[in-house]
C-alpha cells in the first residue's frame, strides 16, 4: 500500500521523482527528530547537500514540499494498517476493525510529528491539495471502510453502512490517539484494545 499511495500522489514520473523521495525523506527526518518548527526549505536542502533552489524546482516552495510530507505521513500510516490486517484474523472478523484502530493508535504514538502535521496545524498556513486529501483518504479510512464492509457482509457486524461504521471506529481512534499524543490518558494494551472495541461491540449482531 505504501508504494501505491506515492504512486497516486505523484506529480510526475519523470526521473527526478528519484531526487524528490530524497527530499521528502530528508524532511521527514527532520520533522520526526526535530518537529514542525525545524521544517525550513534551508534545513531541508542542508539535509541532502543541496540548495532551497533544489526544493523549489522539485515542490515550487515549502507549500508543495508540505503537501508531499503530508502525502508521506498518510502512506505511512497505510502501510500501518496493512501490517495490521496481515496479523488480523480471517477477513469478517470484526477483530480486523479493532486492530486498525490499534494501529491507528500504534502511529499516533511512535509518528507523533507526523500525526500532529497530518490531523493538526503544526505546518502554520499549510493546508494539504484537495487531490491530496482525497487519495490520503481514500487509503486510510478507505481500508477501514473495506474492512467494516467486510464484515457486514459476513453478517458478524450490523449498521446502516460500512461507512457509517468505519467512521465511528475512525472517530474513537482519533479521539483515544489524540489524548495519547497530548498525554492526557495513559492506557496498557489490554485497556486500549477494551476502549476500541466499545464501538464494535455496540454494532454485533443482536444473536451475538
Amino acid at each position: 500500500m505504501y508504494n501505491s499511495v506515492m504512486t497516486m500522489l505523484s506529480t510526475d514520473l519523470e526521473p527526478r521523482d528519484g531526487r524528490r523521495r530524497e527530499v521528502v525523506e530528508a524532511a521527514a527526518r527532520v520533522l520526526a527528530h526535530d518537529g514542525a518548527g525545524a521544517l525550513t526549505l534551508r534545513r531541508v536542502a542542508a539535509e541532502v547537500g543541496g540548495s532551497t533552489q533544489l526544493v523549489y524546482t522539485l515542490f515550487g516552495g515549502k507549500p508543495g514540499l508540505a503537501d508531499a510530507l503530508y502525502a508521506e505521513g498518510f502512506a505511512r500510516l497505510a502501510a500501518t494498517f496493512d501490517a495490521a490486517l496481515a496479523d488480523a484474523p480471517p477477513v469478517g472478523d470484526p477483530e480486523r476493525v479493532v486492530s486498525i484502530g490499534r494501529a491507528y493508535c500504534r502511529f499516533a504514538r511512535h509518528d507523533t510529528a507526523f500525526f500532529s502535521m497530518m490531523f493538526g496545524r503544526s505546518v502554520p498556513g499549510f493546508t494539504p491539495r484537495r487531490e491530496t486529501r482525497r487519495a490520503c483518504r481514500d487509503a486510510t479510512l478507505g481500508t477501514l471502510v473495506r474492512t467494516a464492509d467486510e464484515c457486514l457482509r459476513a453478517g458478524t457486524l450490523e449498521a446502516t453502512s460500512a461507512d457509517a461504521l468505519a467512521r465511528i471506529c475512525w472517530a474513537t481512534a482519533h479521539g483515544i490517539a489524540g489524548l495519547l499524543v497530548a498525554d492526557l490518558v495513559a492506557v496498557d494494551d489490554a485497556t486500549l484494545t477494551q476502549m476500541l472495541t466499545v464501538p464494535v461491540r455496540a454494532h454485533l449482531p443482536a444473536t451475538r
